[in-house]
């Protein structure tokens, strides 16, 4: 499926946590791929990073389509590791969001054919 991340709105903040360079570009990245595979597009995300204690956490918010957006949260030693975690969950949630809409309409379509 091509992406086009053209109107695809990515915000990271960090609360007193020094990122780098690279870890926003693959932030920025990684859910443009993630969102493109299951529906070709990413409205917008939101992702953050906080420190919690000795680990970090991530949360990060995404909607595509008209759908309602999507969360996820994860906690590790360091930032890339729970990024990884909580978009791990998010590309769980875009599958099987995907699942429920294609079967869906495979539902409805097989209805009309009996009527």
């Amino acid at each position: 499926m091509k992406m086009s991340s053209a109107g695809a709105s990515v915000k990271i903040n960090s609360s007193n946590i020094h990122l780098g360079e690279g870890l926003p570009q693959k932030v920025h990245e990684k859910l443009l791929q993630v969102a493109g595979k299951y529906f070709g597009h990413l409205n917008h995300a939101a992702v953050g990073f906080s420190r919690e204690g000795h680990s970090y956490c991530c949360i990060i918010n995404v909607q595509v389509g008209n759908y309602r957006v999507l969360i996820a949260e994860a906690y590790a030693a360091d930032c890339h590791d729970a990024f990884e975690q909580a978009l791990g969950e998010i590309e769980k949630q875009l599958r099987r969001r995907k699942h429920r809409m294609l079967h869906a309409d495979r539902g409805h379509m097989s209805m009309q054919a009996h009527v």
